[in-house]
């Protein structure tokens, strides 16, 4: 998984590189393709963020809830008594 993690980020630094050369481009040139550089510029990272979020709070590796208590959560909506919720 740390590998996957890790081709994932350096294809993603590899994105947002290639938006800022391309926005510079377009910028330096006077295309009519500049405005939309500039909003894939601020959007494409926000969302490469969020998915990453999303995925880390789907898979139990975040702060936001610990798998102890996604494991409980999970019983109780099973109908069987949790364990004990960390603090």
């Amino acid at each position: 998984m740390k590998r996957v993690r890790q081709i994932v980020a350096c294809v993603t630094v590899a994105v947002i590189l290639c938006l800022i050369i391309g926005t510079l481009i377009c910028a330096v040139t006077g295309s009519k393709y500049f405005f939309g550089m500039l909003f894939l510029m601020i959007v494409v990272p926000v969302v490469l963020w969020v998915f990453m979020w999303f995925t880390r709070l789907v898979n139990g590796d975040s702060e936001v809830i610990s798998r102890k208590d996604m494991e409980a959560l999970e019983k109780s909506k099973k109908g069987t008594e949790p364990e004990e919720p960390t603090p």
